[in-house]
């Protein structure tokens, strides 16, 4: 009860309310980006940040053939993850240059070198890209059999 009274004093107190909560958010939803699981692709908030889900390599809700057939995988597979994430930065109105965190989750640490090649190609010359964490994983949703998912990658921007 306690807890309650002092949100509802803070409430009043900074004019917040649950419906302008709900009004400061809005779900983005890039074409053919269909989440395997409950979760918005991307959240952009009335302060001017975006949060970007993890971003895995599916097209049309499956992985590419291309990118599990054993060659230059993790190459492949961070191309279409960030391919998807400027998918949900374009809707909501961002690009990478408006990126101020990133979170990479891989399976296999020995392919991060790899995953830098294509990641670095996302900014030019005097581009500023986000700081990031980068954590190896056992593994990642959304994988099949013979067609794992090797990278996700998550952002938030700001502009």
């Amino acid at each position: 009860m306690k807890n309650i009274l002092i949100s509802g004093i803070a409430a009043l107190a900074f004019g917040v309310s649950a419906a302008s909560a709900e009004e400061a958010r809005t779900g983005v939803y890039p074409s053919g980006n269909v989440p395997i699981a409950p979760y918005s692709p991307g959240i952009k908030t009335a302060n001017g940040f975006l949060y970007i889900s993890g971003q895995i390599p599916y097209v049309d809700g499956a992985i590419p053939a291309h990118a599990s057939d054993g060659e230059n995988d993790v190459q492949d597979q961070t191309k279409i993850v960030m391919e998807n994430i400027s998918a949900v930065m374009a809707e909501a109105g961002y690009d990478l240059n408006d990126a101020v965190r990133a979170t990479v989750f891989i399976t296999d640490i020995s392919g991060y070198g790899a995953f830098n090649e294509v990641y670095g190609t996302y900014w030019g010359e005097g581009d500023l890209p986000p700081a990031r964490a980068a954590v190896e994983v056992g593994a990642l949703p959304g994988g099949k059999p013979n067609a794992p998912v090797l990278v996700e990658v998550s952002m938030i921007a700001y502009k």
